[in-house]
């Protein structure tokens, strides 16, 4: 075999190397499941920023979220049809090689359902009356921009950060319908050492 052919066989592995991570990062981000990157630092600490998860896309098919999950959630806007979130995900493709990635999903931790009625008062969140037990806080809890107690009707969801001071939540840019949820954060995979189930 010449040193040309040699070139080329490489050429056509690493080509099929490449578009064996696409079809894989296509398959985890599909309708099922999505791998998303924490950006911030308001769910410390729970979670960090560079951490990276495993959604659960298919659960709230075919059941509503419940207090105390952490959520993936599209800032301002709706999920997306299957065409949509393929058509997200080649933008976001493209940007990752112009170094302009923006991810618009946000990570918060559901503290109302629909037909609760929250508050915050004295640094602690009630909900329907009784303060909620959350040993996952960091820092106290105050209101914020939005009148309280507010009580949350069908198809809306009440959401708050873990590190309550720099969280930007519920608080600033009140409910979020439940139509802008994507999934259930369920499986931590980066970094190896915190590898695990989110609780």
């Amino acid at each position: 075999m010449t040193r040309k052919n040699i070139i080329i066989k490489e050429i056509i592995n690493w080509i099929f190397i490449i578009l064996g991570a696409f079809l894989l990062t296509s398959l985890v981000n599909s309708k099922v499941f999505a791998r998303v990157q924490v950006q911030q630092s308001s769910m410390e600490n729970t979670l960090y920023s560079s951490q990276q998860l495993i959604v659960d896309k298919l659960s709230y098919n075919f059941e509503s979220p419940k207090r105390g999950d952490i959520i993936i959630f599209l800032e301002n806007e709706q999920r997306g049809t299957i065409m949509d979130d393929a058509i997200l995900f080649a933008n976001n493709i493209k940007s990752l090689f112009k170094n302009t990635q923006k991810d618009n999903r946000l990570v918060k931790r559901v503290i109302g359902i629909p037909g609760d009625e929250v508050n915050i008062k004295d640094g602690y969140v009630y909900i329907n009356g009784k303060k909620l037990k959350e040993p996952y806080v960091k820092g106290e809890t105050f209101s914020g921009e939005i009148n309280l107690p507010i009580k949350v009707p069908d198809n809306k969801l009440f959401v708050l950060g873990d590190n309550r001071p720099v969280s930007k939540d519920s608080r600033a840019f009140g409910l979020i319908n439940s139509d802008q949820v994507e999934g259930k954060a369920i499986f931590r995979v980066f970094p190896f050492n915190k590898i695990g189930a989110i609780k």
